[in-house]
């Protein structure tokens, strides 16, 4: 796998040039890069199966790089980004579920992040498809969280399990569900999607405006929340009809949640 590096800080890209190659023999490191004219110019000649792009740059923003690769057609690999903040970015990259690494790096996070890029590489035209797709949600994501960094009207969510690639508003998410490794989405319309991560991933990652983890096996979106029915430990009524129980542990703290929105 040849892999191409951009990132601004030399520790870093130091660091990368160090760690990588002794994790596997069949990762090559073609090329570095310190901002998005310097990795352009050298990517006109280099063909990465990999690129690990910084998502702030000097010049730009990694996801620049990418989009021009993409609108040239010269690109059909994969994507890790790289980056310090917990930000706006950061969210939209999750909702495009490409790759992503924190500052500083864990070398057992670059380790199967590089893992997770081998195995998808594998199946190009899967690769092909599911990134273009990616890529398309995260642009459409960055220019909307942009902005208005607290709205999630308009945003949308990749989700994939064995077969199908699915676009999903954060708005059509009715609530989430846990069975083990695998959350079931329960969204409008009453379509259910299934996909093999567990709850606490998307916990993490959507919205806490208006999700809420309301039990170890349910997390629900607030804006179908109807009433709390405090009898025999309490149940949640949703607007599309679900049932759920609630932790007594976190009943209070959902009332108090309520009452702010």
């Amino acid at each position: 796998m040849d892999i191409f590096i951009v990132d601004d800080n030399p520790s870093i890209r130091q660091f990368l040039l160090k760690v990588i190659p002794t994790l596997s023999k069949q990762y090559k490191i073609i090329g570095t890069g310190a901002s998005v004219s310097e990795a352009l110019l050298l990517l006109e000649t280099q063909k990465p199966n990999l690129l690990i792009l910084d998502v702030e740059l000097p010049d730009g923003k990694g996801f620049d790089i990418l989009q021009k690769l993409i609108d040239k057609k010269t690109f059909n690999g994969n994507v890790i980004f790289i980056t310090a903040h917990d930000h706006y970015a950061l969210r939209a990259i999750k909702y495009s579920a490409l790759d992503y690494l924190l500052k500083p790096i864990d070398p057992e996070a670059l380790r199967e992040a590089l893992l997770k890029a081998v195995k998808q590489i594998e199946d190009k035209q899967i690769l092909q498809d599911f990134t273009n797709q990616k890529i398309g949600v995260l642009k459409q994501n960055l220019e909307n969280v942009e902005q208005n960094e607290n709205s999630t009207q308009e945003q949308k969510i990749v989700l994939s399990d064995a077969e199908k690639i699915y676009l999903v508003a954060i708005d059509e998410i009715v609530r989430c569900e846990s069975n083990g490794n695998y959350t079931s989405f329960y969204l409008t319309e009453k379509r259910i999607i299934t996909i093999s991560q567990s709850i606490k991933v998307f916990e993490q990652m959507l919205p806490t405006s208006i999700f809420y983890r309301v039990h170890r096996s349910h997390l629900i979106n607030l804006n179908f929340f109807e009433f709390l029915d405090k009898k025999d430990g309490g149940t949640i009524h949703l607007k599309d009809g679900s049932l759920l129980p609630i932790a007594i542990r976190r009943k209070e703290d959902l009332l108090e949640r309520l009452k702010r929105r």
